[in-house]
């Protein structure tokens, strides 16, 4: 693949990160648009947002053969009290990154979509064809665009892959969560572990297996390989569609303390506090379709994603 370019948007984050290295790994050539500089070997930063007005000078000159679009805001319950900025962010740049995008002749485009365009099921588990009724406007921004996905790649020489990425989580080779990691339970979880302080869990009266928030945990890395095998897929001439990504073996909240417990040998300090507005009960991936179309499947583990995490944590350290 040494003859495709990839521009990733949001290539200096978290899931984006750990993308690019395995872009680079795998022979693409690789472009990060990010307003957050990150070194990271092989790849050629382009330092401004998505709305920048040179994205579409930028898309001309470097021609890309696929887009792998990742940046937006992505916290689920500050989408609620800010609203107004994550549908300016997340569906009114998209759009202009996409008019942008076909301008420019790029005819592959990987979206990062969202379990939460789910919402609260009633499905043991969450398929590509259920009904979806996103609780939050996060989970609304992700649906618009997985609605404009498929009207522009009807009319136009263009096809995506949406991916509907179940809880990202763990580190891989020196990557990981960066930002504020209150949004994260796995990072703060393992802080609080290794550092001490309190970790709240925000509601222990859902209908789950133990009363606590089920989420189907899935190691940044495994979504990093899906990209590629959705590139692949599409350079392959595969139709546009759309795919869950997860690990297929969801945990509870407090599954996952008591692994991360066991892992570092200390007890966290938990307080339980009432739900939190916008939280599904319970997120769980049917994974078959990726399987089987894509020839993706994880392989990393909770006791993996809680392992690497503890490393990476450790790491920051020294």
């Amino acid at each position: 693949m040494e003859d495709k370019t990839i521009l990733v948007t949001g290539g200096s984050g978290f899931i984006g990160s750990v993308t690019c290295k395995l872009l680079v790994d795998s022979g693409f050539n690789v472009i990060n648009l990010d307003r957050v500089k990150r070194s990271i070997e092989g790849v050629t930063q382009y330092p401004f947002d998505i709305n920048n007005s040179q994205v579409k000078g930028l898309i001309e000159m470097t021609k890309p053969d696929a887009i792998i679009h990742l940046a937006a805001h992505h916290s689920v319950p500050k989408s609620i009290a800010e609203a107004k900025d994550y549908y300016t962010n997340n569906v009114e740049n998209s759009i202009k990154l996409l008019n942008h995008a076909i301008d420019g002749g790029v005819k592959h485009f990987i979206f990062s979509s969202s379990s939460s365009v789910y919402g609260d099921s009633d499905n043991l588990l969450n398929s590509e064809i259920d009904e979806c009724n996103p609780k939050t406007p996060y989970g609304r921004s992700k649906l618009m665009i997985e609605t404009i996905l498929k009207d522009l790649s009807a009319v136009h020489d263009f096809k995506f892959a949406s991916l509907r990425y179940f809880c990202a989580a763990g580190s891989h080779e020196g990557f990981g969560y960066q930002l504020d990691p209150k949004e994260h339970i796995m990072p703060i979880l393992v802080d609080n572990a290794l550092n001490g302080g309190k970790f709240v869990v925000n509601g222990e009266d859902y209908e789950t297996v133990d009363g606590t928030c089920v989420r189907d945990y899935t190691h940044v890395f495994d979504i990093a390989t899906a990209h590629v095998a959705s590139l692949h897929y599409l350079f392959d001439g595969g139709e546009s569609d759309i795919f869950n990504i997860g690990a297929g073996s969801p945990k509870s909240i407090k599954q996952v303390i008591t692994e991360v417990e066991a892992q570092t040998g200390n007890s966290v300090d938990v307080e339980y506090g009432p739900r939190r507005e916008g939280d599904a009960a319970k997120t769980d991936a049917n994974i078959s379709k990726a399987i089987d179309t894509l020839g993706w499947e994880p392989i990393y583990s909770l006791e993996d994603i809680v392992k690497t995490e503890i490393e990476y944590q450790s790491a920051k350290k020294k």
